[in-house]
């Protein structure tokens, strides 16, 4: 009789899990088919008044650690260029995202190049600041986006160049004291505007001069770079012929050729103020995730828990040090195709040192921006160290990221009012 009882028990239970299922299926097939049930759900949602209310409560909360509590934090990024297919895959903690360029640049545009996202997170790293400014000095906010751009081609200089679009009750006067406040805590922004030093250590072996490839074996970073040297050939000879490249054969940025994917469906389609083909940046808040975007590509930027985020992707800091890595590995896959100098194994591991104390007391000079910043290169060859050794110094000269870190650049920045669609 117990047993019938708790099978009974079992299958009431199971039929109104069932039943219960049916009828959120139901709600949420509602919700996406009527127009006003969706509306109503979006309204519903967290809104930005949400989310200045959490990131205050979060810096509150972490500002209550004691300061002999906290010590400074080694931040770490691994990139590596993969095989023959020459993306950079970059992976920080347990976040992963891949690094490329357009066909023409001898990639497959399977995700952001590296001058982009970390212009991109640079801009991330600002919006995110501006949250949490405006969240301490109570100053609302409805709706924020950010467009950020590069406006000098020199590989020292970049000529960094934001909008902020906010939608706010606060005086133009309040919104440019947020500005500058921004700015002023954003680590990026403050290490972007310095010069920084990189201890470059370099770990060489040799490998095979003729390297025997199995049957099954897929093709590697060795066969990369000999396409890479071909292609370049044929381009120069082109060149030297007089014959203009036609670009939209070889393929290049989504917004450059007839073969790209459309930026369809995303959030900054519906805000017109946003332009989908540059490097933009938004805060999601219901999460408080900042959405880096360039063309169809999304990164998330997310912070710890114990700083008030999910983690859900790394913070900005780190995708700066291991956008580090990915551009120098691009870089290095180019020169060596140049020079002609087989490559079997291209590995970049980064260090840098982030101090939470920075701005306590007695630790007003502090930098909040990372330090001490440490690239181990791991590359394998036929060809001897010296050659490695001198493809690394050309790969520093050459590369955008590494020259815009040990180089100081300019930003400049404005604010853009604009009405938010969804308050």
């Amino acid at each position: 009789m117990k047993k019938k009882l708790f099978i009974s028990i079992i299958l009431a239970s199971t039929t109104f899990g069932v039943v219960q299922a049916q009828q959120n299926d139901q709600r949420l097939n509602k919700a996406i088919t009527n127009v006003a049930d969706f509306q109503k759900a979006v309204k519903s949602a967290p809104n930005f008044h949400d989310l200045l209310i959490r990131r205050k409560k979060a810096v509150e909360q972490f500002r209550t650690i004691p300061t002999d509590h906290l010590q400074p934090v080694t931040l770490k990024a691994f990139a590596v260029a993969e095989q023959r297919a020459g993306t950079r895959h970059v992976i920080i903690r347990e976040h992963q995202y891949l690094n490329d360029s357009g066909y023409n640049n001898g990639g497959f545009d399977l995700g952001i190049g590296t001058p982009d996202h970390v212009i991109a997170a640079i801009a991330g790293d600002l919006i995110d600041s501006y949250v949490t400014q405006a969240a301490l000095r109570g100053i609302a906010i409805d709706s924020l986006a950010i467009n950020v751009k590069q406006t000098k081609p020199s590989i020292k200089d970049w000529g960094i160049d934001y909008t902020i679009f906010i939608d706010s009750p606060a005086s133009d006067e309040t919104l440019e004291q947020l500005r500058v406040l921004a700015e002023q805590n954003s680590p990026l922004y403050q290490f972007s505007i310095r010069a920084h030093h990189v201890n470059t250590t370099v770990e060489y072996s040799k490998s095979a001069e003729n390297l025997e490839i199995p049957p099954t074996y897929q093709p590697g970073l060795r066969e990369f770079i000999e396409w890479e040297t071909k292609k370049g050939e044929a381009h120069k000879a082109l060149r030297e012929q007089g014959i203009k490249l036609d670009r939209s054969k070889f393929g290049g940025y989504a917004y450059d050729y007839p073969y790209s994917r459309a930026n369809e469906f995303t959030p900054f389609k519906t805000d017109s103020y946003l332009d989908p083909d540059g490097p933009t940046a938004s805060i999601n808040p219901s999460s408080g995730v900042v959405v880096l975007q360039v063309r169809h590509h999304r990164v998330l930027q997310d912070h710890p828990a114990f700083l008030g985020g999910n983690d859900l992707g790394p913070t900005g800091v780190e995708s700066h040090i291991g956008l580090l890595g990915s551009c120098f590995t691009h870089v290095a896959e180019g020169t060596a195709a140049r020079h002609r100098i087989p490559l079997d194994t291209l590995k970049v591991s980064l260090t840098a040192t982030l101090d939470p104390r920075a701005g306590r007391q007695g630790f007003e000079n502090t930098p909040l921006y990372p330090t001490d910043i440490n690239m181990r290169v791991i590359i394998s060859s036929p060809r001897e160290e010296a050659a490695i050794r001198q493809l690394v110094e050309d790969t520093e000269k050459g590369c955008p990221i590494y020259n815009l870190v040990v180089n100081a650049q300019k930003i400049t920045g404005r604010f853009k009012r604009v009405t938010a669609k969804i308050k």
